[in-house]
Formats: structure tokens, sequence, C-alpha cells
């Protein structure tokens, strides 16, 4: 639907809808990371947000957040994004996001049957990204935050660092490490021509090893990215707001107020329903935020209780 005619229908209807620091990488057994990363792209200066999303360390089991709600809070609608690979319909994603919201001082809009009473109060639109999909560094844009750039980068012209795909090799969404790896080692050697890329590159070699992630360099300006530097499944939720008022006017140019981007490395056999309250629960704090680092969890707050999955039936209000 366009999005224009989306934003005229919305007055009318809308769907509701004490820690310790790891050593290292060798440290994280039992359970699968849960990553956050965060960025307020209003409140923090350009080179700063650089620096917290990209230069900062990764840090493993930090302190866990205060959470700091709104000084005055905020009235929001859902629009929904990319949705990939789940066992949840978007109307249970956005269900459990509404109650975690909330405890941040962002109030739903539409109420429990999707109708807006109150349109004036609406001052954000929550783009809703969810579900299973190849993905390589879990960290929020630093650039191209227009509407128009969804959750994966468009390519831009025609070269190598397409490597021969539909979408560009991108250093956060990934593609394919091999070739990637390769035209590394080529830029590596002083008297080859040198390749075009995103400016980082990643490890090369396959994706990465059933539950292996070795967390320990973290993402940096160098792009040292250890394992979360190879292309593989993840379970993710990103939650992009965007200025009402400048949505309706600018359409596709308007520009992200926040991002938050939490995800899991996906296991063999796992549902999207079995990790989303972890990834919500995990990600509550940081909304509205931004993160110094990606923040990783393998203590108990990335607990993922197996074979109790999220039932939401059709219709059912918690």
């Amino acid at each position: 639907m366009n999005l224009y005619f989306r934003l005229a229908l919305l007055p009318l209807a809308f769907a509701a809808s004490g820690a310790f620091a790891a050593e290292s990488s060798s440290q994280i057994t039992g359970l699968a990371p849960v990553s956050v990363s965060a960025a307020n792209y209003r409140n923090t200066p350009r080179d700063e947000l650089v620096r917290l999303v990209e230069g900062e360390r990764t840090e493993i089991n930090p302190n866990a957040p205060s959470l700091k709600p709104l000084a005055k809070s905020q009235h929001f609608i859902f629009l929904p994004g990319a949705i990939f690979e789940s066992d949840l319909t978007y109307d249970q994603v956005t269900e459990l996001l509404t109650g975690a919201l909330a405890k941040k001082g962002y109030i739903n809009g539409a109420d429990a049957q999707g109708v807006i009473r109150e349109p004036g109060k609406i001052t954000l639109v929550l783009r809703i990204n969810y579900g299973a999909r190849l993905w390589r560094l879990p960290t929020v844009r630093t650039d191209d935050l227009a509407w128009r750039e969804g959750i994966v980068q468009d390519s831009k012209g025609v070269g190598l660092h397409n490597l021969g795909a539909e979408h560009t090799w991108d250093h956060r969404s990934g593609g394919n490490d091999d070739a990637l790896g390769a035209i590394a080692s080529n830029n590596a050697n002083g008297q080859a021509f040198s390749f075009g890329s995103s400016g980082k590159t990643g490890s090369g070699g396959g994706a990465a090893a059933e539950g292996t992630v070795n967390v320990e360099a973290g993402p940096s300006s160098a792009g040292v990215d250890g394992e979360y530097g190879l292309t593989r499944d993840f379970n993710l939720i990103v939650v992009d707001a965007f200025d009402y008022q400048e949505l309706k006017t600018k359409g596709k140019f308007a520009k992200r107020v926040w991002s938050t981007f939490v995800s899991a490395p996906k296991k063999k056999g796992q549902k999207f329903s079995q990790i989303a309250e972890t990834l919500v629960r995990n990600a509550t704090p940081f909304f509205g935020e931004t993160s110094q680092g990606l923040q990783i969890y393998t203590d108990r707050r990335a607990e993922v209780i197996i074979g109790e999955a999220i039932v939401i039936k059709d219709g059912e209000k918690k």
C-alpha cells in the first residue's frame, strides 16, 4: 500500500497491535547470546553516535541499564516493516512490544480494536521489522536513515561489492562471506588491484558454525568483528521510530528519530515465538536510547525455556 495512503487512513483505524564481564568467548556457554544495539539520532551528536555504535568494544553481560521512562509520555502508532520467517503474526509481535514500550513512556495510540481515538496525540510512527533471516553484525544504522532505507541497505550502482547478488554486500547485513574474504585478501596485496567495498571488510569463510559466536573482539572502527563478522541466521526485532508529522510531509525522505536492534543467533529448530519475549525484554531499557557499543547478554537475562513458546490466539488479548 502507498505510504501516503496508509497515513491518510490513520485517523480512522489502525492495527493494534551485579553482572560480570566475560574474560573470553569460551565463557559463553548454555544460553544463546542476546545482543542489543540502539541509537537516538536526534539526541546524540553524529560523531559521538558513530563512535558509540561502531567504535566501542562489545560489552558482555554489562550491568543492566536502569529503566528511564520519558519525562513526558509520547503516543505512537505501529506500521509494518520487513517481516521475515516467523511463527508469530505482526499483531502478536506488536502486542508484545506495546507493553514493553509503555514501560518507557511510549504509549500505543491505537486501542484494542485498532482505532485511534485521539489522533492529535500521535507524535511517532514505529516501523517494526522482525523474524529470522541471515545477518552479520546486529547493530543499528549510523547513516542512510531515511524511511526509504529499510532494514537492508539498497544496492547503489553496479560493482564487485554487489558480489553477484540482488543486494549489495553490507557490513551489517552481510552476504557472501567467501566472496568478501577473497576481495579482502586481494586488497591486502599491495601489488593487486584494489576492489571497492563498503569500507569495512569482514572475515572470509562460510557461515558460522551452529551455536558458536565469538564476541570477544566486538565491533570496532577497524572492522574487527570476530564471528559476529560472519553471515548466519539470526532471530531479530528492529524498531525504527519516525516523527509522525515529518513522515506525513516528507514521506520516504523522513529520517529516523531512534532505532533499537535486538537479536540472537538462531538455533536449529528454534521457533521465533520461543525467543521473541526474551528479545523484547532485553530491548526494553534501550528504546529511545543510545547504547555504548553492542550489548550482549549470556547470563540469565538471555534465558529461553525451550518448549514454552508464546501462544497468542487470534483475537485474544492479554
